[in-house]
This record gives structure tokens, sequence and C-alpha cells, in this order.
């Protein structure tokens, strides 16, 4: 039905409108009644118009007492006199608009219905096809089953290395396809999935594979390139999955009750250290090949569940991860008023403003004291790991834990969740600065050699540093060639614990732990930390992942590597090397800082890649994964200012979203999946007045609550231009109230 856009009808003719019972006018068609000249037909009784085969427009109405019929737009014949003409379309919002869509022309109403008839059809045919395909993945009998579970292995990996890549496949499937009411992603949407993956399939689903996110597509893909030509059929793929999904369930029940580190791995005779407590791993970090001949590792439930970690999906051990976080945190009992913190979260005084000024001085003393890692560290000095694990949070504080609140000192800044993040991120940031010389500002981190010369892989990492002016700390005993290869071989399983210490290698050792403190608070609260440190050196490790050494030494430092590949040393003597006796040594300190906070033992469950994502995020802002969770204020998507913003933040590089993250967030990276996010993104309209020279005001941002106020630019340069001189030199927050004049003076005071 075809209904005019028109705020109704005006009867202009002198003689009235002649309302007939039919759209023709033939001499069996009845008079119903005239509509007197002036007379308004408002839009909710104009019902219908249509043109009738003498080609004049008729409307059929509805109108008081004379009831329903046509009435003519023109006199035919002679000089075709107006009968009714069209009022002017009714305002938006107007009770009197039927609520139906409304067209200019038929045409146009037929177009409508013509796409919307064909989209139905299209559905259909969807709905019967995923139907089709659904039956498809039935299973007659068990014995069919048997055989699809035999043959679900991909090519010649071994049953546990090909069960390991589905389960990572279908984890990152997973993160990105909705969840059904079975648990985890749709059964037949993962099917589809995979069957587009495989060139033999993607005709079969080429018609129903478009209704599943394109980018769950582009993850199985990349995750399956290397073995696409020898993947099986789907079928047996699922019914793989299908086992994975039901020994995870089960696993969601058993993990709590299964012991990660059994009594007899720590025990002196089996290879730990005082009878009990330590396993040779996590005494000397140097757990390869040869140390796995040396010791005797007896079978144990836990030697098992790390040798599966693989095939457990990480949805499912970040859940029980996350349930032991809660059960340790720290109770905290409520104030009196609620949008208050209690007494028991202690207040952290933090003065940026001095510590930027220090970090832009060039001189070590004086970043080394002044630095937002050195005030944390000074301010949380003796402060139990039980005050680390509170997980309080405020009402009005935007959802985020904490474990103290910062007092950012002359910044007149209220800490409701924006303060906290930001301090993190700031000393993320200072343990990763290089002075002029290239060296680390604060003797916490240094450049990988790769990241010095700029060559091979890992290029940003950073190791942990060596003290100053006394490398002889770290390096091996200079009498180690008198020892018999038995001594060689104790010496180097505990090299951790046989060196020499004075006070620089304490200083090192103390800064360490409290970063690993650190870090593991700000896992604990949900806070993805910017710290590039190697897969090999540090997360592998901590996850008691077996590497090899040669492995290691390409990702810090490939030419030292090449150096003793054209030396011919064998493999089994780089462990001694010194660089990585130092790292060793080094990371244990890290290791006991994190394990006062985080559950520690439980980090085996991972590899190191997924530990490393738990604590550092998404390394690469991704845009589209922001605008999934965006929520809008006085602007709709469609807006054009909201068009330039998005662009504005693709073109951006890698290290301008950072900025622009921690502009709005106070933090550098994001969540990995949308349903990490504790809080959506909101874009607000500025209603500020623009001045008469047309000089718009900067874009503005609420970090506590993770906004930004957008003012409505006309062009995209204008924009993008307001943008990056925001993120690259507001240095500090919003200020909440007026600070007083001492605090003024403290905040910018000399160094």
């Amino acid at each position: 039905r075809f209904n005019p856009p028109c705020g109704g009808l005006k009867v202009v003719y002198a003689g009235g409108a002649v309302v007939r019972s039919d759209l023709e006018i033939f001499d069996g068609s009845k008079s119903v009644g005239t509509i007197a000249s002036g007379t308004i037909i408002p839009p909710n009784e104009v019902i219908e118009r249509r043109l009738n085969s003498c080609g004049v427009v008729r409307y059929l109405i509805d109108h008081g007492s004379i009831g329903r019929g046509w009435i003519s737009s023109r006199i035919r014949g002679g000089k075709e006199e107006p009968i009714v003409e069209m009022l002017p379309f009714c305002a938006e919002g107007d009770d009197s608009s039927s609520g139906q869509l409304q067209f200019i022309t038929p045409e146009d109403s037929a177009r409508v219905w013509y796409t919307t008839y064909a989209q139905v059809i299209k559905s259909s045919n969807a709905v019967s096809e995923r139907n089709a395909f659904s039956e498809s993945l039935d299973i007659e009998s068990i014995e069919e089953f048997g055989e699809l579970l035999a043959s679900g292995t991909i090519g010649e990996l071994s049953v546990l290395s090909s069960d390991s890549l589905v389960a990572a496949t279908y984890g990152r499937i997973a993160d990105v396809l909705p969840h059904s009411s079975e648990g985890g992603c749709s059964f037949v949407d993962c099917a589809l999935v995979l069957c587009a993956s495989q060139p033999r399939g993607q005709k079969l689903v080429k018609g129903i594979s478009s209704t599943v996110d394109p980018i769950v597509h582009e993850v199985a893909s990349e995750s399956l390139v290397h073995v696409i030509d020898k993947l099986p059929s789907t079928k047996a793929l699922m019914v793989r999955i299908s086992m994975l999904r039901a020994l995870n369930r089960r696993a969601g029940f058993s993990l709590p009750w299964l012991p990660l580190r059994s009594a007899q791995e720590g025990s002196a005779i089996l290879g730990g250290l005082s009878g009990f407590g330590t396993s040779l791993e996590r005494a000397g970090r140097t757990w390869d090949s040869k140390s796995k001949s040396l010791w005797v590792q007896t079978p144990s439930i836990s030697s098992r569940l790390r040798k599966c970690r693989e095939i457990i999906f990480t949805s499912t051990k970040r859940s029980f991860l996350d349930s032991v976080m809660d059960a340790t945190t720290t109770p905290t009992p409520l104030s009196h008023d609620e949008y208050e913190l209690p007494r028991e979260v202690r207040t952290v005084r933090v003065n940026r403003l001095k510590a930027r000024r220090a970090m832009a001085s060039g001189d070590s003393s004086m970043m080394k004291k002044h630095s937002v890692f050195s005030q944390l560290q000074r301010e949380m000095r003796g402060w139990s790991g039980a005050t680390l694990r509170r997980g309080f949070v405020a009402k009005g504080h935007g959802g985020q834990k904490r474990a103290f609140k910062v007092k950012l000192v002359g910044e007149g800044v209220n800490d409701y969740s924006g303060p906290y993040r930001e301090v993190f991120t700031d000393a993320m940031h200072e343990v990763t600065d290089l002075d002029t010389s290239g060296c680390s500002s604060l003797g916490v981190l240094q450049p990988s050699a790769n990241n010095q010369a700029d060559v091979g892989e890992g290029r940003d990492l950073f190791v942990y540093a060596v003290p100053p002016n006394d490398p002889s700390v770290f390096t091996p005993d200079k009498n180690k060639d008198l020892l018999s290869i038995e001594e060689r071989d104790l010496l180097n399983s505990f090299s951790s614990l046989t060196h020499k210490k004075n006070e620089n290698s304490r200083e090192v050792e103390e800064a360490l732990s409290y970063l690993g403190k650190l870090v593991g608070t700000a896992c604990r609260h949900g806070i993805p930390v910017d710290l590039p440190l190697p897969l090999g050196v540090v997360w592998k490790r901590l996850t008691e992942e077996r590497i090899g050494v040669a492995d290691i030494m390409k990702e810090i430092d490939v030419l030292a590597f090449k150096s003793a590949q054209d030396e011919e040393y064998c493999s089994t003597s780089l462990p001694s090397d010194r660089v990585l006796a130092t790292q060793r040594r080094l990371l244990n300190s890290f290791a006991e800082g994190m394990s006062s906070v985080l559950p520690v033992e439980l980090l085996s469950m991972f590899t190191g890649d997924q530990l490393r994502d738990i604590v550092c995020g998404n390394p690469d802002i991704d845009v589209e994964l922001l605008r999934k969770v965006v929520e809008y204020e006085g602007y709709d998507e469609h807006d054009k200012v909201i068009t330039f913003f998005w662009e504005v933040l693709r073109e951006m590089t890698t290290s301008e979203r950072k900025l622009f993250l921690q502009f709005v967030w106070a933090r550098n990276r994001l969540p990995l999946k949308e349903s990490d996010f504790d809080a959506p993104f909101k874009i607000q309209k500025d209603i500020k007045i623009v001045n008469k020279d047309e000089d718009y005001p900067l874009p503005s941002a609420s970090t506590c609550f993770f906004s930004l106020t957008l003012p409505d630019y006309p062009e995209k340069e204008v924009l993008k231009q307001k943008l990056l001189f925001a993120i690259e030199n507001v240095t500090t927050m919003e200020s909440d109230y007026v600070t007083n004049d001492v605090e003024i003076s403290e905040g910018w005071r000399g160094l």
C-alpha cells in the first residue's frame, strides 16, 4: 500500500470535492457525498493514493460522517482545475502520522517492497541451506563417531599437537562469535567457519557462510593457514571439537581439585630444594632437555596436566584463575558512605609534575628518585602482598577494582579510577624509557641486543637491566673451568642461587621485585600493561614451558647466536652464556614480586603466549573492536563527524593510537575481546559555542568513565589536527576541583 508523505489534503475547488465509491469513474460508481471547499482532511484520514486508468490521481480517504471513498486531485478535461492540494509534510513526532513508511512516488514504494521481499526470500533460502548443512553433520551411530574421531587429526601432526591446534582455533573462533545457550559458540556456526576455510568446502557453504561475521573467517584462516591443505573433513574436525568441549566442561569442575604442583616434584631427592616447596624449574629457570636427563621427574597428575595444557581452552583456564584470584582477594569492609573508599584502602601520593621534569632532566639520580615508579615504590615500601590483593570496587568508579587510592599532587583530580590506571601506565612507560645515550633511565629494563641493533626478531623487546659499572656481579665464577662436568651442571641448574651480591645487584633485584608486584596488581585488577618482555626469557619461563636455547637467543640477540654457531659452539654450552644466566637470576626477583599478588602456581596451566596476552592485553589498538563497544550521546553512528573520527583513528600509527587510548582511558592497551571490557566507550557531543573566527575547541576526555567529548567538527582535517594536538600535548588530567596554593606549589616545586 502506498501512503503519501503529506500533512493532509485541503479542498480548494469552489464546488467542493465529490467522494465516489470506486477508483474508476464510470456510470456504476456511486457518489458517497461532497466535502466542502476549504475543508482540511488530516493525514491519518488519507489512506492511499493511486493513478486510475484515465491518468487522474485519486485519493482514498476515510472522512468523518461521509465515510470511505475516492476523491480526485483535479478535474479531468477543460482547464483541469485542482480539486485538492497536498499540505506540507507533518513534523516529526506529530501524533497525526500513521506510523507507516512514507514515499514520494509509487515507484519508490514498489522498490522498497521488492527489496524487502528479496531479503525475506534470501533469508528463507539461507535458513533452508543452514538446516541442510546442520543435518549433514548428524552422526548415525557410535561406530561412525569413532571412525570420525580417529580420522580427525591434522596431517602428520601427533594427536596432542593436532588437538592443541584445533583447540586454539576453536578458542579464537569462540572469542569472536556470540555465545549460545549450549555454552561457547554455536556448533553450526563453528562448523560453517571451518568448512569455509577449506578450499573444497567453500562451494558447499558459499550461500550461508556470509551470515557469519567476516572477521571470524579471517581468524580461522590465519590460525590454520600452515595446515590448510592437510585438514580432515569438517565433520571429523567437529567430532574432535565436540570431544574437546566435553573435556573442558569437565575440566572446569575438576581443576580446583587437581594439584598443579604435586608435593613430590619439590622433593630434594627428585630435583627440588630443601626437601620441599620449590621445584627445579622455579629454582634456576633453566629447565631444558639436558636438565631433563639430569633430574628425575616422576609422573604425576600435575605433570600430565602441564603436558596437555594446550588442549584446555584459554577461557576454561582463565575462568579458574579468576575464581582463585577472587578467593584470595583480601576482604575490605564497606564504608558508611557507599561513594567513599574505606580507610583500609590506603592513599598513595604521586607528584607526576615533578616526575616529568625529572625524566626530562637527563640526570640519572633525579630520574631514579622522582619518577612515578620510584615514588610508588617508596610509598608502598613495607606493604604486604595482602594489601595489594584487595579488589575493592566503589560505587561510581566505573567498576574498576583497586588496591589503593591515588592522590595526584597539584592536578586537582578526584580518583574515580582514572588516576589509578594512570599511575600503572606511567610507571610502565618509565621503566622502558631510555636516556639520550640509549640506556635505561631507571636501570630496571634495558633494550635487548636486537632492539639496540635493530636486527632480527623482537626489535621492540626489553630485558632485565644489568647493574651499571659492575658487570662482574652477574658473571659466572672465574674458576668454573676447574669444575667437573657434574659440578658445572649443578652450577648451571642452580645458577640463580650461587651468584655473588652487592648493593648494586640488591637495588636492581628490589626494583624488579616491585615491578613484579605492580604487574601482578594490574593483572588482578584488569589493567593490561605495556611491558614488552621476551617470550622465551620471561613468559615461557614463568609458565615452565620447555624452550630451546637457540630460540631464546634468536629472540634477544641474534648476532650472538650466529657468532656462537660460527665458532661451532654446541647448543649445550649456550645456557651458561652470561646474558642468559643474568636474565635467569633476575627473573626470579620479578617472579617473587608477582607471587605476592598472583597465584603463580597456576601459571603453568597457560602457555607463554597466553600468559603474555593476559598480562599485557592486545599490543595493537584494534579500531573495529573499539567500535563494537562504543555508545553515542548527542551523536548518531551515521553523523559526518563520527565518520571522520573513525577514519582518523584508523589512519593513526600504533604509537598515536596508544596516546589516544591513554588520553581517554588512562591505559595504552585494549583487552583481547569484547567481553573483557568493563565499560563501554562513550562519545559525547560537545555543546561549547564555536568562536567567531571558527576556532573549534579541543576534544576532552574523562579517563575515569572511558568517554570522549567531541565537538562537531565540519571537516576531517580539522578533527585530525585538534585530536592529535590534544593527545600529544595534554599531560595532566582535567581538574575536578580548584586546588589550594599549598598543593599547587608542592606540585610545581623545583627539583
